[in-house]
């Protein structure tokens, strides 16, 4: 019996991300399979994967009437350090390494790689073969950038409720996402905000704003730099979950307000029901997330502040739960003086 063998994955044609690219079979080298050294894969930039590790195949072992303990599986991942620029097709081969230093083509097989390897994704620098240091929490529980865009969801919701032309002050306004989808709408907006960088970039985007100063002492009162009821309606959009004092936080919310305020978090309700999927929205991963929100944790809080409190859920999760029911991304809440 001369060498055997069959490389099951990956399979020509098929497309595979750069950072993952499954390899599995089986062989069996007949009078050399004990001083069978590795499996491995190499591309035109060098091996790519490899595995000294074999386990047996015993229904494969025994179609070759071997027996069934015999080690002739083999599987192991492979990777490429360095992302393709466009989708391309590459070559891979699978080579059977011995003890006495040769080695024998198994397979020759052209995959493609996608050229989104998500590596600019947040969190994506996890998948960066390169990132070989040991990892922390500040590494997953990181901060992600303020958000260059309104989500249109919310933008019609805040519409639905806003009254017409109405002022509206966006507590945490990040770099002023809501700022031209209100405007466009006929309602006047102005920012605050505390950090640096988005103050920076108010500026530079030439959107109305003001300096949220926090206090120098723990005991120094919490204040926005507003006017008692100045504005006929508060937002603050993916805020109060960032908050170290949240009930201070909504006094000064309803001292600046004339009537409304609306609110938008992110829905832990969503995390039971994506338990089965070990799943968790990204957005619960942020570093500074010092609250987490339920619809009826969220009333309570609300309604120390505001006479009337509503609360409804937006933003489809892109991961239905396994009954294949919607689950809701955002709470928004409607909170009236």
């Amino acid at each position: 019996m001369s060498l055997q063998s069959l490389v099951e994955q990956p399979v020509t044609g098929s497309s595979y991300y750069r950072q993952r690219i499954p390899v599995e079979g089986w062989i069996y080298a007949d009078y050399r399979h004990d001083r069978l050294k590795r499996i491995s894969a190499h591309a035109p930039s060098g091996e790519i994967g490899a595995t000294t590790h074999f386990y047996p195949r015993r229904q494969i072992a025994e179609s070759l009437h071997l027996a069934t303990d015999i080690r002739i599986g083999f599987r192991f991942l492979a990777a490429f350090e360095n992302p393709p620029t466009l989708p391309s097709p590459v070559g891979i081969e699978i080579r059977a390494e011995f003890t006495d230093g040769g080695f024998v083509p198994l397979a020759g097989i052209h995959v493609n790689l996608h050229a989104n390897d998500f590596t600019g994704a947040p969190y994506g620098d996890l998948c960066n073969p390169r990132r070989t240091g040991l990892l922390h929490r500040e590494h997953l529980y990181s901060t992600g950038h303020p958000a260059e865009t309104a989500s249109p969801e919310c933008v019609d919701l805040l519409e639905d409720y806003l009254e017409p032309g109405a002022s509206v002050v966006d507590i945490g306004c990040g770099i002023g996402a809501y700022c031209d989808p209100l405007r466009n709408r006929g309602h006047s907006w102005i920012g605050c905000e505390t950090n640096i960088d988005c103050l920076h970039g108010l500026a530079l985007r030439s959107r109305p704003h003001r300096a949220i100063t926090l206090p120098r002492w723990p005991w120094s009162r919490y204040r926005l730099p507003a006017a008692d009821c100045e504005f006929d309606a508060a937002i603050a959009i993916e805020v109060l979950e960032h908050i170290r004092e949240p009930d201070l936080f909504l006094a000064e919310i309803a001292r600046v307000t004339r009537r409304h305020a609306f609110f938008s978090v992110p829905n832990l309700e969503t995390l039971p029901f994506l338990s089965d999927r070990l799943a968790a929205p990204w957005h619960m991963l942020e570093g500074d997330h010092r609250n987490f929100f339920t619809r009826f944790n969220l009333r309570p809080l609300l309604e120390k502040r505001f006479r009337h409190v509503e609360i409804i859920d937006y933003g489809r999760q892109p991961l239905a739960s396994p009954d294949n029911l919607p689950l809701p991304y955002h709470l928004f809440a409607i909170c009236e003086k």
